[in-house]
C-alpha cells in the first residue's frame, strides 16, 4: 500500500501544460483535460472501456453491479475529458478508519492508451490530491499490483511511499471477486 502525507502548506497552482516532448524529443500540442464527476449512467457507461483496459477480465454486467454497489459506500468516479471523450478515470473514496483518521483511498487511476505518457495521469492524481485536501483528509492512499514496477516508479515520482503491503484471502471459491 503507498500513502502520501498532504504537505503542511497548500501547494500552488501549477500552470496547465500546453504541449508535451514525444519520445524522439518534438513538442507536440497536448489539448486540455477537463475532470468532472461522472454523475449518470451514461457517464459510467463511457468509462467502462477505459476501466477495461486496467481490468479486462471484467464485463459489463459485473462493472455495473460493483458501481451502483460502490456508489451507495461513498465511492466516486471522475472522468477526464478531451474534446468530449473520455481520456481517463480515476475513482476514490474518502474514509475514516481506526489506523490513520481521515483518508482518502484511490481505487484506481487509467489513462486511455493513446492519450497515456502526456501527463494525464499525474493530472488525475494531483486532482484526487486536491479533493481530499478539500475534504479535509490527512492522507491518500492506493495499491499496486505485485509485479508492476513501473507504476510503483510512477507514483514515487509524485511523492507515494512503500509503507507496507496488501493481502487477500478468497472465502468462497465460486463467488464473484473479480
Amino acid at each position: 500500500m503507498l500513502k502520501k502525507k498532504p504537505k503542511t502548506k497548500k501547494p500552488a497552482k501549477a500552470a496547465k501544460k500546453t504541449s508535451v516532448k514525444t519520445k524522439r524529443g518534438a513538442k507536440q500540442a497536448r489539448p486540455n483535460m477537463n475532470i468532472r464527476e461522472a454523475r449518470s449512467d451514461a457517464d459510467y457507461h463511457r468509462a467502462f472501456p477505459i476501466i477495461r483496459q486496467l481490468l479486462p477480465h471484467l464485463d459489463m454486467q459485473t462493472y455495473a453491479r460493483r458501481v451502483f454497489i460502490a456508489r451507495a459506500t461513498g465511492y466516486r468516479m471522475y472522468i477526464g475529458l478531451i474534446n468530449k471523450e473520455v481520456a481517463g478515470v480515476i475513482g476514490i473514496i474518502a474514509n475514516h478508519n481506526l489506523h490513520d483518521g481521515f483518508v482518502t483511498y484511490v481505487e484506481h487511476v487509467v489513462v486511455d492508451d493513446k492519450f497515456r505518457g502526456m501527463g494525464y495521469g499525474h493530472e488525475l492524481l494531483s486532482f484526487a490530491e486536491k479533493r481530499a485536501i478539500e475534504e479535509g483528509c490527512n492522507l491518500i492512499e492506493l495499491d499496486v499490483d505485485t509485479g508492476r514496477d513501473d507504476v510503483e516508479k510512477f507514483y514515487a515520482k509524485f511523492g507515494y511511499q512503500i509503507i507496507g503491503k496488501y493481502h487477500q484471502k478468497n472465502l468462497d471459491p465460486y463467488k464473484d471477486i473479480l
